[in-house]
């Protein structure tokens, strides 16, 4: 299969790079700055571009038989990267008559506080989540208004840098009941296993331990 996944740099796009290369893909990483990223596998094409620049992003989605956005902001004040970063991803794979779509969002995203641990609601009321979380709403609002995708929403609880365990739990809807954390490397793991099998098509799925 080929993928493309976008925000590749980041801790958990490297390891779904990594997973995807040792399953066997073809893995095209889509990030800003080439010499941050190791491209020595030969399956492995490094391509740069700013999901916040379209016309980066059209060449990239050419071709490939899905899309993968695991897209993080920088500066971590800015949502403009989920909102028209995924935007301006969705219009191209739709122009490149790419059907599937994986793009990663937060698990407490627009859900009422008395549907999160105890916990999750401390982390909600740190001002830089308070503002981002807003535009993951957003965003799932306008991916989800595409009929014409085969999108998915993976809505992540609170990212660790654990071992991958494989004992994660997987919810469409909202929440995992109580579900508060999921390592980076179980987040890959699931994110593969949802691409390889074309599980979750049109749906939100949350994702905890």
């Amino acid at each position: 299969m080929r993928l493309l996944v976008v925000g590749a740099s980041g801790r958990t796009g490297r390891l779904f790079t990594q997973r995807a290369l040792d399953h066997g893909h073809t893995v095209s990483a889509f990030v800003r700055h080439t010499s941050r990223f190791d491209a020595s596998h030969e399956r492995l094409h490094v391509i740069r571009g700013d999901v916040l620049a379209p016309d980066t992003l059209s060449p990239a989605v050419v071709g490939q038989d899905a899309v993968v956005s695991i897209l993080a902001p920088r500066p971590r004040r800015s949502g403009r990267v989920y909102v028209e970063g995924t935007r301006n991803l969705t219009d191209a794979v739709c122009a490149a008559d790419v059907r599937r779509l994986l793009v990663v969002s937060a698990e407490g995203a627009g859900v009422s506080a008395d549907a999160l641990p105890f916990a999750y609601r401390i982390v909600l009321r740190i001002p830089v989540v308070a503002r981002l979380y807003p535009r993951l709403v957003q965003m799932e609002d306008e991916l989800m208004a595409h009929a014409d995708l085969d999108w998915t929403i993976v809505r992540a609880a609170v990212l660790t840098n654990g071992r991958p365990t494989g004992e994660y739990r997987a919810v469409v809807g909202d929440v995992v009941p109580g579900g508060l954390r999921i390592s980076r490397a179980d987040l890959a793991e699931f994110l593969l296993a949802v691409v390889e099998t074309g599980a979750y098509i049109r749906q939100r799925v949350a994702l905890a331990y």
